[in-house]
């Protein structure tokens, strides 16, 4: 095919792994029948291609796993910052069904790497506070503490871990997508239930009333063809070019540093030997709420004791 399918664009995106699957992907979590239409897989190829890439840079910028054990939440002010105490360490991973899913499918694992979601909070707190040599008390302060902790696309491998969460960014983008032509099938119902209210009133309008009511009748028709005029098959592809060619806007991650001291109090940025910086990664737009994330490695799975637990958790789930 050489130059003539560069000229014509068959040949662009060629090199991106996993292509031709993604785009399946994305158009069935939108509207299977799309492939039906001649236009498909081509016209997708380039906004898939683009996302496919966002969301696999987006999973191999987070930073390197920090490992999640006794021993670390001890050491580790960035461990010991995401938990209250060393119990929910043990119950955040006993409780994911992800965990218990991966453990079911890899029993003779003895480690995981996973991706962590938190829910980072603040609230107001009195506390005391050391100025020079002087412990002043009732003092106003933010706390800082994590609440929600879930553990997502467990997985032997650091390498298998960040490709199946860049596969989890990349649905989230595809959500967005699905999302715009439900916004605008219920807006379709509304204006269908609008037109009939305005047909129901005209047959038993007045003739002072019925000029009014034809003009916003009018409207709503010429409203409504231009909303299935959109919902044609054929211009489903501009939903999926206004997010997965801009899924920065819909999908990010953003850096949060804040001091810390060892009881999760914020300090002041002028704070000199009462804390530590942390950087927190958010990430912003996988659902309705942000989302406090991190990379992380669990080892010594087959441990007596974390077995027991999570046999126990089991049960209550499974009653």
């Amino acid at each position: 095919m050489g130059v003539f399918g560069h000229l014509f664009g068959h040949d662009e995106q060629k090199d991106i792994p996993d292509l031709l699957p993604a785009i399946d992907r994305a158009v069935s979590g939108v509207e299977p029948l799309l492939k039906q239409i001649s236009s498909y897989p081509h016209s997708y190829r380039k906004p898939v291609a683009f996302a496919l890439e966002y969301a696999r840079s987006l999973a191999a910028s987070l930073p390197s796993p920090v490992i999640i054990s006794r021993d670390s939440y001890a050491k580790d002010a960035f461990v010991h910052a995401l938990f209250p105490a060393m119990d929910t360490v043990s119950e955040t991973l006993c409780s994911s069904m992800a965990v218990q899913d991966y453990r079911h499918n890899f029993p003779a694992s003895n480690e995981i790497y996973a991706l962590m979601g938190m829910r980072r909070n603040e609230k107001t707190v009195v506390g005391m506070e050391l100025s020079g040599q002087t412990i002043q008390r009732d003092v106003v302060q933010k706390a800082v503490y994590f609440t929600s902790h879930t553990l997502e696309n467990p997985a032997p491998s650091e390498r298998q871990a960040r490709d199946q969460v860049a596969w989890s960014f990349f649905d989230s983008l595809v959500g967005k997508v699905k999302r715009k032509v439900e916004r605008r099938k219920q807006h379709k119902q509304s204006q269908l239930q609008e037109r009939d209210m305005l047909m129901a009133r005209l047959r038993t309008a007045d003739a002072q009333a019925r000029p009014s009511l034809e003009e916003q009748l009018a409207k709503t028709l010429s409203s409504m063809e231009s909303t299935i005029n959109s919902l044609e098959l054929s211009n489903y592809i501009k939903d999926f070019e206004a997010v997965l060619l801009n899924p920065e806007k819909y999908l990010s991650l953003v850096q949060t540093p804040i001091i810390l001291d060892s009881m999760g109090i914020r300090q002041a940025g002028d704070a000199t030997g009462q804390g530590e910086a942390i950087t927190f990664n958010d990430l912003i737009g996988f659902d309705r709420r942000n989302w406090t994330v991190t990379m992380v490695h669990c080892n010594n799975m087959q441990s007596e004791s974390f077995a027991a637990r999570l046999e126990r958790a089991s049960r209550k789930l499974a009653i």
